[in-house]
């Protein structure tokens, strides 16, 4: 089992990730701006042995992101803006998050960006490339972005690329590929992007690699 530390882990994807890796036994620790609004998983929603607690953590602050990580052994990075601009969130995450990690020796990273990142895929709907994705380049340049500063790193990373992501009950009905939208895919749980993350502290099948999850 692993000791994980979540950024994002007040928002409606990263809580989740909390509690399916929680429920699997890991030690995970939530950082979050805030401590006070932080909600942890109820009892009865993650029934495994893992521990769990908060730290403050601004994932833009480099001192803050260093002494939230020391010690971990995976970090999760389900950060994302409250709406379709980035201000570059993604970007500024991916250069204190690497330093943070090179410096205290916390070998790998999971971050979920999205499979829009590669927005002309033909295995996309012909709608969302030619419709959907001009309304949220920004947001899209600024994960590519992400993604290429990870890359330069010495960590061992994980880009998990869902498709829409929807609030509704689980599936487990989703494709994978790497890098690619499987054909059609439109959508995914947020519950079943969750869940593969938190498999994939364990599986370790997709270092190196951008899962791109849809139904």
């Amino acid at each position: 089992m692993s000791n994980v530390i979540v950024f994002g882990a007040n928002g409606r994807t990263g809580h989740l990730v909390v509690r399916e890796a929680l429920r699997l036994g890991h030690d995970v620790t939530a950082a979050v701006r805030d401590p006070a609004r932080w909600q942890p998983p109820a009892p009865d929603d993650s029934p495994g042995t893992g521990r769990s607690n908060v730290v403050r953590a601004d994932v833009r602050d480099a001192a803050d992101v260093r002494s939230a990580v020391e010690g971990h052994d995976v970090v999760v990075s389900a950060i994302g803006p409250p709406g379709r601009h980035a201000h570059r969130l993604y970007s500024d995450a991916a250069r204190t998050l690497v330093s943070a990690m090179e410096g205290a020796g916390v070998p790998r990273l999971i971050a979920v960006t999205s499979g829009g990142v590669h927005h002309r895929d033909p295995n996309f709907p012909w709608w969302y490339r030619n419709l959907v994705t001009p309304l949220v380049r920004e947001l899209y340049d600024d994960m590519r972005l992400m993604e290429t500063i990870v890359r330069g790193s010495t960590v061992d990373w994980t880009f998990v690329r869902p498709a829409r992501l929807q609030d509704e009950p689980p599936t487990g009905n989703y494709r994978v590929l790497d890098a690619s939208n499987p054909r059609g895919g439109r959508k995914v749980t947020r519950t079943d992007l969750a869940r593969f993350i938190a498999r994939e502290l364990d599986e370790h099948r997709w270092s190196h690699a951008a899962p791109t999850l849809a139904e």
